[in-house]
């Protein structure tokens, strides 16, 4: 409860408010974790002092006049510092560790969306991801082109368009933030390199291949929907299906190291039903 107060909060003050995207994708991050860890979290005695609970509240509150005074809205690090002021208010200092790997999982995902600013553009990648749309369009019988990191589409109203591979689209920030997302839980298990080289491979490939089913979904929202809402599926609709293979990686992944430890770690006993689950 604290932790929903705490990220409601900025939305109504002034100065400041919720960047969408960023709010989006660590409330359903950490929904995922949440998913795996509940009974764990649910397990904690530990409860915060009144000290605690001033540090806690101090943070959050440092942060939010830190945006205010700045005039800019609350990003990944801000919600992962209010998420760390809500676990000292209510569990207290020595519980952050029990909370790292969410903590962790938001500053890999900041790294993996910094790299752009980094990195050079793909366009090689770019131009074999148009190609790749176009045939793939065409196979459903939409008629479709590519011309370098260009895809020119007819919509079903007889719209013509023209899609831009940009170097956003390659999803490369995204596969290396989710691919390291869908494998870093399993140090849990404490596995084997053995076993491990071949998780962390299909980790990225799904993450890899997963951004081209995105990238479907996209052309053929535009395609039948109309351009409103296929810019509304291109902003959300890729960490949506990225949560969703993280899971599905998850269940896999847990169900094939699990016979290796001859139990499942510490506080995720959830996932033995989820596995089971059809």
């Amino acid at each position: 409860m604290t932790l929903g107060v705490g990220y409601f909060i900025p939305a109504v003050l002034p100065q400041i408010g919720l960047d969408p995207i960023y709010f989006f994708i660590t409330v359903i991050v950490l929904l995922a974790w949440f998913a795996i860890k509940w009974d764990s979290v649910k397990a904690l005695a530990a409860k915060s002092n009144r000290a605690e609970m001033a540090l806690g509240s101090g943070l959050i509150g440092a942060d939010y006049l830190f945006n205010g005074l700045r005039g800019s809205r609350i990003g990944i690090l801000d919600l992962l510092v209010i998420f760390a002021g809500a676990v000292i208010f209510t569990y207290g200092v020595g519980s952050l560790k029990k909370f790292s790997v969410p903590m962790a999982y938001g500053l890999v995902l900041l790294a993996g969306y910094q790299i752009e600013a980094y990195t050079p553009n793909f366009v090689a990648l770019q131009d074999w991801l148009a190609g790749v749309l176009a045939g793939s369009v065409s196979l459903l019988g939409i008629g479709a082109t590519s011309s370098g990191h260009f895809v020119s589409m007819d919509l079903a109203n007889g719209e013509p368009v023209l899609m831009d591979i940009a170097g956003d689209c390659t999803g490369v920030q995204g596969i290396l933030a989710f691919g390291m997302l869908s494998t870093m839980t399993l140090f849990d298990f404490k596995p084997k390199m053995s076993r491990m080289i071949p998780l962390f491979a299909g980790g990225f490939l799904g993450a890899f291949l997963i951004n081209i089913v995105r990238l479907l979904v996209v052309f053929l929202t535009f395609e039948y929907l109309g351009v409103a809402a296929g810019t509304e599926v291109h902003v959300y609709f890729g960490y949506l299906i990225f949560i969703v293979w993280v899971m599905a990686f998850w269940a896999v992944a847990f169900k094939y190291l699990a016979p290796t430890r001859g139990a499942t770690p510490s506080g995720v006993g959830v996932v033995a039903p989820l596995v089971r689950k059809p």
